[in-house]
């Protein structure tokens, strides 16, 4: 595969390095000298020394014959602009790394058909969903986000006997919005039946709405106390986003610790009921012992020092916290983190590094995830017909489950009499053997 990267910061150096490997044909672009030469030194790969929002540099890189182009660099705006660029060079397939997803709010879709990227991926919204799942205490052994963080796939273990392991899938209690879409049971991979039974300790992919999919995991999880006191030291863009998607969260109270005045007051008007702001210095051990910091559940630093990330967590850790979180700028502090015992260090970039390796190793260009190293697939795909049918009669092969429809922005789990249009966007859960079938089934007539 022949694949283009613009940047060659921690993201595009990670993916670079790997793709090479893997024997991929790896063009990587970048303006700074000093780091094009370094990459040229230490990897076998193509560098051409550039503004990746220049035509004639993408043109350089190999843009036009492109299976792939990836926009990675820090700076949000010049990704936006590349993958434009590289639509109309003719990249066969765009993926778009955004630091803030923000602006694209409500509007995802237009964005996608107007600057014509195919994947979209957000350090901070990755970064946001590994603290969401350490504060809720998720069970969740992996977790993919679709159509705006309002749909999501989950893998689950099923902890002992339960209500879902009481009766047939046809027969148990799931929760309304939910799909158990494939299950491993030992060495057995297989998309379930209505006639199939969940067992303990199978492994299980769920998809549906993130609220559905919570009473799900706590059908399939053992008994835990889903009260949950957290505090954030920075009260940045992650912590902010984490606030969001817990905004609502029955059990969960969250303390911000923010040294900026400004940034302080901002956030404490904007913020829901279960949060409270501090204006103060998460390293000062005065303050986190007059806060009783230690009697709380989770600490997280999400600065972007990590220094200070670091020596914050300590603090905490030795005040009796139960769990530490920082994130990590360097990926190489990630193996000191844990000397130092902090309880998990999340590299933002690193996490965006490797959903996109996961995304270029998929069978499908229509591809959006990849399920059990390659067992299974997420597509994401648009009904090209010019008709509306429902779901039921639409014919998709056995081992096929539509997760998802995005309709004018709007996501719904769709049962077999809701209906596809033309223009829907549809999120499909699908076995490798099926991909050119399930592709074909949304084509217009005459593809």
């Amino acid at each position: 595969m022949n694949i283009v990267i613009v940047g060659s910061g921690e993201v595009g150096y990670h993916l670079a390095s790997i793709l090479s490997r893997d024997g991929h044909a790896v063009t990587v672009i970048d303006p700074d000298p000093s780091k094009a030469r370094h990459i040229q030194e230490s990897l076998d790969v193509q560098v051409v020394v550039g503004d990746g929002t220049r035509a004639s540099v993408l043109t350089e890189a190999g843009t036009a014959s492109a299976d792939l182009m990836v926009a990675v660099t820090d700076i949000d705006q010049v990704n936006l602009l590349a993958c434009v660029l590289a639509r109309k060079l003719g990249a066969k397939r765009r993926i778009l790394r955004l630091r803030d997803t923000e602006p694209l709010e409500g509007y995802l879709y237009f964005y996608k058909n107007t600057i014509g990227f195919d994947v979209l991926l957000s350090t901070h919204d990755l970064a946001a969903e590994e603290i969401v799942g350490t504060v809720r205490d998720r069970h969740a052994l992996g977790v993919e986000s679709f159509a705006g963080g309002r749909v999501q796939l989950r893998r689950l273990r099923m902890e002992g006997e339960g209500p879902l392991t009481e009766s047939s899938l046809a027969h148990s209690k799931l929760p309304k919005g939910v799909l158990v879409v494939a299950v491993q049971h030992k060495d057995r991979f297989f998309v379930p039946s209505g006639e199939d039974r969940l067992e303990p300790s199978d492994q299980v992919w769920a998809i549906g709405a993130t609220n559905d999919l919570d009473a799900f995991e706590k059908l399939a999880s053992k008994d835990t106390a889903w009260k949950r006191n957290v505090v954030f030291m920075g009260g940045g863009s992650i912590a902010g986003t984490v606030i969001r998607k817990l905004r609502g969260a029955p059990g969960i109270s969250i303390k911000v610790i923010e040294s900026d005045r400004g940034r302080a007051h901002a956030l404490a008007a904007s913020a829901p009921a279960n949060v409270i702001v501090i204006e103060g210095d998460a390293t000062d051990l005065n303050l986190l012992r007059e806060e009783r910091i230690g009697n709380s559940d989770v600490f997280v630093a999400t600065t972007a020092d990590d220094e200070v990330n670091m020596v914050a967590c300590q603090l905490a850790s030795s005040l009796g916290v139960g769990r530490t979180v920082a994130m990590v700028g360097k990926a190489s502090y990630r193996d000191i983190y844990d000397l130092l015992g902090v309880g998990q260090a999340i590299s933002p970039r690193i996490l965006c590094a490797n959903s996109i390796l996961r995304f270029v190793r998929s069978g499908s260009p229509t591809a959006i995830a990849v399920v059990a190293e390659g067992k299974a697939e997420v597509l994401e795909l648009s009904m090209e017909r010019q008709e509306t049918i429902k779901l039921k009669d639409l014919g998709m092969p056995r081992g096929t489950v539509m997760g998802a429809r995005v309709r004018e922005n709007n996501v719904m789990v769709p049962s077999g009499n809701d209906t596809i249009a033309y223009g829907d966007t549809v999120i499909v859960f699908t076995l490798p053997e099926h991909l050119v079938a399930v592709q074909k089934l949304f084509q217009s007539t005459g593809a």
